[in-house]
């Protein structure tokens, strides 16, 4: 609803265009929408797998205000990772901050070797990199989740971050052709999901 909301307002603000700029498009067809990790992000909400550990950014946690666990669910075909805020007393629960209560929360490092090693295994990920995934909402029966796609990262060598690099496979293409891209970001968590185990 809030998007409409948005969209309805860039239309109802937009500058009128005169006779003679417009061009007509019949369709969309061969466009594709462009992806997001093309271009910088530092503030968009995003994961960072090593091969031990995982870690959230802040931008993450701000988009659940006050939320100090979570449950991550991952679904193995698809090749998806969904967090869904929770009570620190649900089954499986995961300490994804520090701080709560009078402190302010922060993201930390979730040590993890069973789990990065699965998920580095199940992508097929090479040891000597860390990978940063970027996180879009989404929403199951009026739940509000975020969900990261594995298949769609930006890798790092080792230490500092340096310099960054993306799946050679991106080099022919800008991101998924229009028809497709609403589609990519569905969530029905009946199909297929499963929650992790203790990180």
């Amino acid at each position: 609803m809030a998007d409409q909301e948005a969209l309805n307002n860039v239309f109802n603000n937009a500058k009128p265009i005169s006779d003679g700029e417009t061009e007509f498009i019949a369709d969309l067809a061969g466009y594709q929408v462009t992806r997001g990790e093309l271009f910088s992000h530092t503030r968009e909400p995003s994961i960072t797998i090593w091969p031990t550990r995982i870690k959230f950014n802040m931008a993450c946690l701000k988009r659940f205000p006050g939320a100090t666990h979570i449950l991550i669910l991952v679904h193995p075909e698809q090749k998806r990772l969904i967090i869904r805020p929770c009570s620190p007393d649900a089954p499986d629960s995961l300490r994804w901050a520090k701080g709560g209560g009078e402190k302010e929360l922060s993201a930390r490092d979730m040590l993890c070797r069973i789990f990065a090693g699965k998920v580095f295994d199940l992508m097929g990920w090479d040891p000597e990199y860390r990978y940063k995934i970027m996180g879009r909402p989404a929403v199951y029966e009026g739940e509000a989740l975020f969900l990261f796609k594995l298949s769609d990262f930006e890798l790092f060598l080792g230490g500092p971050k340096t310099k960054s690099c993306l799946p050679g496979e991106w080099r022919d293409y800008f991101g998924i052709p229009v028809k497709d891209h609403e589609q990519e970001y569905k969530v029905d968590l009946a199909n297929g999901y499963i929650t992790s185990d203790k990180i």
